[in-house]
């Protein structure tokens, strides 16, 4: 196993480290975001958001706090996320083109071995296009579960604003209705 991830490497080289140290970022930025947007979801969830607010401004406030500091930092993060994604395929498509280039190489030589040249050169160039699409495409996918989930929290904030409101508007006009009977 060890010997073929090795061999991997070496068929893929230069462009493959830089597709694994690219992936590497793709993958550990997309768990950082996801871990701040559950820790996120899962307060806004779990309790009142604006509980602790009293009057309608205190609430507005804690909700403009709340979105711009915590939602905000995810969002910054999405569009540099998709940009890193986009370029997994690039840089494969770097490898393939580097690739060919080894394989007309070794066709222009005049060499008794030119079949090792032009068998290296395509190796690299499949290896590479297949290690940044294999980068890519589940990288797209969770970014676009992400960008949801971002999405429906932030509409459940406003839904817990409105409620807030909504509830902190009407109930001290119940409260009056029942000083008026007694």
């Amino acid at each position: 196993m060890i010997h073929a991830i090795q061999q991997t490497l070496y068929e893929g080289g230069l462009t493959l480290y830089a597709l694994l140290v690219l992936a590497v970022a793709i993958y550990s930025t997309l768990f950082g975001v996801w871990r701040h947007l559950a820790a996120k979801r899962k307060t806004i969830f779990d309790s009142s958001m604006f509980g602790t607010a009293g009057s309608p401004s205190e609430t507005h406030r804690a909700y403009a706090a709340c979105e711009l500091d915590e939602m905000a930092w995810v969002e910054r993060r999405l569009p540099f996320l998709a940009i890193l994604i986009s370029t997994a395929p690039l840089l494969g498509l770097l490898g393939t083109v580097a690739g060919m280039l080894i394989t007309f190489s070794g066709m222009a030589s005049g060499n008794l071995a030119p079949i090792d040249t032009i068998s290296t050169g395509i190796s690299r160039a499949l290896v590479t296009t297949q290690a940044g699409l294999v980068i890519a495409i589940p990288a797209a996918f969770l970014l676009a579960l992400l960008k949801r989930r971002t999405v429906t929290t932030h509409l459940r904030m406003q839904q817990q604003l409105h409620a807030h409101l909504a509830g902190a508007q009407t109930l001290p006009l119940k409260t009056e209705n029942l000083h008026l009977a007694n």
